[in-house]
């Protein structure tokens, strides 16, 4: 019904024909100051338009309609798949220690070894040091023996086996986990190099940082399917250069990619689906997008209890990334993006299907000629490097430069760090609760499809800042209340952990609309950047801090978060509500508003002591 309606007005347009151009001819051609003849016409803009209407009309019913939205849904899950596949793939063993051959070849079992080389004998699980006893002379002896005579004899020096591997001793690290389920024994990223092993995880987070300001400004140049298409590239080599990588360096460049093509397939592709649906489906499409991500993790979960060496899963979570060749061939550039670029004539014949009619090309040409001119007349004048120096620094300097807007970016700062910090943490802290990993992941993955429609709701019926302060203090709350409970308990830290990610990836949904709402428009997507960036920030910092704190002890990073996230629900109330409240242009209206609030306030008070005299 929409297309006969377009191709109706279009048909009504060529019996307006002879008057439209009986008008242009009446018109004299407005002489610039340059000599050049500058054209006016009456409907300049019909072509956009009608396109505009066109995409409206088709955005919001329609087969076009729900292909663009699973095409642009679909990649996202696969972005699900890696953010926790490190729990997996860097899965730890159950118990790990040095091996010493002489002893083992004389029959000596691994507990005995144990007592005898370790430090800790076999009461602790986990150990990198070994005791540089002479073990060709302790293998001649029994076990008994062998134990008497170090038992008798004050203790040789302590070395770490790691560090022993490129003397050309015949120590070696053994490890309680089948081969190859793990990347942990294929390059000892334990003891001292378990930085190493969380930076497998960070690696994915820097590639994400990366890939989020490179590919968009990509999509924003080259267009949002061209975007597209080099991220779904990048996604399918990274995935096998870590799938097949011989080196721990190329690990991390492959995760590093994978990091960056998981931006850069949901960024081009969120605003792809954005643009371009009709203003009915906006609201809960964008929401629902954010669903294809739990639903990676849960896909996730599945994957790994089926395949268990960590190259078959790297594997296994690749091959899909190969059907979104099905994405570049199906997808479509953004209408609204060629009409951005000037390409008024594709964008037509991409929205309706065939070529736009004569006379709205002829229009718009002329409008270009115009505009044209104009900016020809604009150039001539030459703009100072001092001043488009200050120009480009000019968003920052209303971001920061008034005391308002200052103290707004700096708790949002906060927040948005805190925010993604506890959120991967909480994702990421399955072997401190010596919790089962996949059924780990798959609450998680739950626990966030939850959150979000929780979010939708609560949103519905109350503001900004109330609902950002009650998440963030339920949160808190239940990453507290961790402490109370025994280690063993596994079962009951679980549900607390979880039931603490629900108020923090509620709270992920609330905190970035309210930010958008915070500042004004001339500098509103300079504070979202920002904001993000801290984002990444805390999503780094969060592997050290469950890999190198939750060795010291199991609770640290759950603590860590739950006092964070408490004090970041105290900073947001600092914040105006915003829900229903007019959206300000420019910076200079808060300050404006700021003021004349504060004027009111002094006659208020002036009027009191008045009457108060009186």
């Amino acid at each position: 019904m929409g297309q006969e309606q377009d191709h109706g007005e279009i048909d009504m347009e060529p019996q307006q024909k002879d008057v439209e151009q009986q008008q242009r001819g009446d018109e004299s051609p407005v002489q610039l100051k340059n000599g050049t003849a500058k054209l006016t016409v009456p409907s300049a803009d019909d072509l956009k338009q009608t396109i505009l209407d066109g995409l409206e009309k088709k955005g919001d019913r329609g087969l076009w309609l729900w292909a663009l939205f699973i095409l642009c849904l679909t990649p996202n899950i696969l972005n699900g798949f890696h953010v926790s596949s490190y729990v997996f793939l860097g899965q730890l063993p159950k118990n790990y220690y040095c091996m010493v051959p002489e002893l083992l070849q004389a029959g000596w079992s691994h507990e005995e070894i144990r007592n005898i080389s370790s430090p800790t004998g076999s009461t602790k699980n986990g150990t990198c040091t070994i005791y540089t006893w002479n073990y060709g002379q302790l293998s001649e002896l029994n076990y008994n023996d062998a134990l008497s005579y170090t038992q008798s004899h004050p203790p040789p020096a302590e070395v770490n086996c790691l560090a022993t591997a490129h003397t050309g001793s015949s120590w070696h690290m053994y490890y309680d986990q089948p081969e190859g389920v793990s990347i942990v024994p294929e390059w000892d990223l334990l003891c001292e190099r378990t930085a190493l092993r969380s930076t497998v995880q960070v690696a994915l987070s820097i590639g994400k940082f990366v890939g989020a300001s490179s590919f968009g400004v990509l999509s924003d140049k080259y267009g949002r399917k061209t975007s597209f298409s080099i991220a779904a590239t990048l996604y399918i080599v990274a995935g096998l250069l870590t799938t097949f990588s011989p080196f721990y360096a190329l690990l991390l460049l492959g995760r590093i990619g994978l990091g960056a093509s998981a931006s850069g397939v949901f960024y081009p592709a969120f605003a792809l689906l954005t643009e371009n649906i009709g203003k009915r489906h906006r609201s809960w499409m964008s929401i629902a997008f954010n669903f294809s991500y739990p639903l990676g993790m849960l896909c996730l979960a599945l994957a790994a209890y089926l395949i268990q060496p960590w190259r078959d899963l790297s594997l296994a979570l690749t091959v899909p990334s190969f059907l979104l060749v099905i994405h570049l061939y199906f997808l479509v550039e953004s209408p609204r993006w060629l009409l951005s670029k000037g390409r008024e004539r594709k964008a037509y014949r991409m929205v309706f299907g065939h070529s736009a009619p004569q006379e709205l090309v002829d229009s718009a040409t002329v409008a270009a000629k115009n505009q044209g001119v104009n900016a020809n007349e604009s150039n001539h004048a030459a703009v100072p490097f001092s001043t488009k120096l200050k120009q480009s620094f000019s968003e920052f300097t209303k971001l920061y430069g008034t005391p308002v807007l200052c103290r707004r970016a700096l708790i949002c700062h906060f927040t948005w760090c805190i925010t993604s910090l506890c959120y991967y943490v909480t994702a990421l802290n399955a072997d401190n609760f010596a919790a089962n990993r996949n059924v780990y992941v798959a609450t998680t993955g739950s626990v966030d499809i939850v959150a979000y429609i929780l979010s939708m709701i609560v949103l519905a019926y109350f503001g900004r800042r109330s609902s950002s302060f009650c998440f963030f203090l339920y949160a808190g709350i239940c990453l507290l209340v961790v402490l109370a409970i025994p280690p063993d308990n596994t079962t009951l830290l679980v549900t607390l952990a979880m039931m603490g990610r629900v108020g923090i990836t509620a709270v992920y949904a609330i905190v970035t609309l309210h930010t958008a709402e915070l500042f004004p428009t001339e500098i509103r997507n300079t504070a979202l950047g920002i904001c993000s960036t801290m984002a990444h920030v805390g999503s780094i910092a969060a592997p050290y801090i469950t890999d190198l704190l939750g060795r010291l002890a199991w609770w640290i990073p759950t603590t860590i978060c739950g006092c964070s996230v408490l004090l970041a629900g105290t900073l947001t109330l600092l914040h105006p509500e915003t829900r229903d409240a007019a959206l300000k242009d420019h910076a200079q209206q808060e300050q404006d508003r700021r003021t004349s609030t504060v004027d009111e306030e002094e006659m208020h008070e002036q009027g009191e002591k008045t009457i108060t005299g009186n």
